[in-house]
């Protein structure tokens, strides 16, 4: 799916128009309407497109990834729905103690998978 389809999707599920969505995020209607018929000659800016995500409760790294914006680093995430639920999940719940016992669990899930190859 393209970006500008992803994004009308949303608009429409949120039943926004494009003049409300535009108003929201701070762009023009018109340009909007370019992007949502793959008419406009460049995508918007990452802040633009977050804030697009927050005004339609989507998920901004999927949107980034639709839009060619995710950095190179952030591919393997953006790219998988699980993790990218996971982070969504753990930014809304964790504390600074749950990542380090996250991270914990995930070094011991690592080390057994690392013996039972060696099995």
């Amino acid at each position: 799916m393209e970006f500008g389809q992803r994004l009308r999707e949303l608009r429409k599920g949120h039943g926004m128009t494009l003049r409300g969505l535009a108003e929201a995020v701070g762009v023009d209607f018109t340009y909007l309407s370019k992007i949502e018929n793959g008419k406009a000659g460049y995508m918007p800016g990452a802040d633009t497109i977050r804030s697009l995500a927050s005004e339609l409760d989507a998920d901004p790294l999927e949107l980034l990834q639709l839009a060619d914006k995710v950095p190179p680093e952030m591919e393997g995430i953006a790219s998988d729905t699980h993790a990218r639920r996971f982070l969504k999940r753990a930014r809304e719940v964790a504390s600074p103690d749950d990542w380090e016992a996250l991270l914990d669990m995930l070094d011991e899930r690592q080390k057994d998978r690392e013996r039972r190859k060696k099995e």
